[in-house]
């Protein structure tokens, strides 16, 4: 029985072994480079501790955006068992005061749900039907500096009717807002007349910075704004 178990355990550490790769920020195949155009990562520079351990990075999105951004990714693996269970292990440091007791808890929802940490990070796990689990630092540490700034009012305020367009709606629809107004405000008039809880905005493929005023992109009335909603 004993030998059985060391060979399984021995044939698992090899099969770890082959995606050590994952781990490397400069690799193709790491999971942040799916966010690059969002997130930057910092060579040799890190932040968290024990199974949280990143790289450090900065961002272009604001506060509300990154963490818009945190609820999108986690929203696409809702029905998922294994990513419910990683999403409860990153959430125990809300709950302890104690880092001991929260790294306890967060390896022992792990064991149970069978989920191993390949080179001692959260960073990517192997399910025991050797299914692998890559987390974005985005998801695990928050970035060391956000994009607080604001583009200036450097235009003349007018009222807008702009178009909203969505593949989830069966119709375009009209919203009047002042060239004044935030994006975010844009956004809270669409959630509210959609019924969603979340949408991101793109002009011209170009997504739309919550803090910035529809007048800084030039929007006028009769704007289609595309909506992911």
């Amino acid at each position: 029985m004993g030998v059985c178990s060391n060979k399984s355990k021995k044939s698992m550490n090899q099969y770890e072994e082959q995606y050590i790769y994952l781990l490397d920020i400069q690799h193709p195949a790491n999971v942040n480079h799916k966010y690059a155009n969002h997130f930057t990562l910092i060579q040799n520079q890190y932040t968290g501790q024990g199974i949280r351990r990143t790289h450090q990075y900065t961002t272009i999105l604001s506060r509300i955006e990154w963490e818009n951004k945190q609820n999108e990714f986690w929203d696409s693996y809702k029905d998922s068992m294994h990513w419910s269970n990683i999403r409860k292990a990153l959430s125990q440091d809300e709950e302890s005061t104690s880092h001991l007791l929260d790294l306890e808890s967060s390896l022992a929802i792990l064991a149970l749900c069978k989920l191993k940490m390949i080179r001692n990070t959260i960073q990517l796990l192997i399910s025991e039907k050797q299914e692998l689990f890559q987390v974005p630092v985005f998801i695990i540490n928050e970035p060391i500096s956000l994009n607080n700034q604001q583009l200036l009012l450097d235009f003349q305020t007018s009222q807008l009717k702009v178009r909203i367009r969505s593949s989830k709606l069966p119709q375009d629809f009209l919203i009047n807002i002042e060239n004044t107004s935030t994006v975010l405000e844009l956004k809270f008039k669409i959630l509210e007349a959609s019924k969603e809880k979340t949408c991101r905005l793109y002009l011209n493929g170009k997504e739309l910075i919550d803090q910035n005023y529809l007048g800084n992109y030039k929007i006028t009335s009769g704007t289609i704004i595309q909506a992911f909603l």
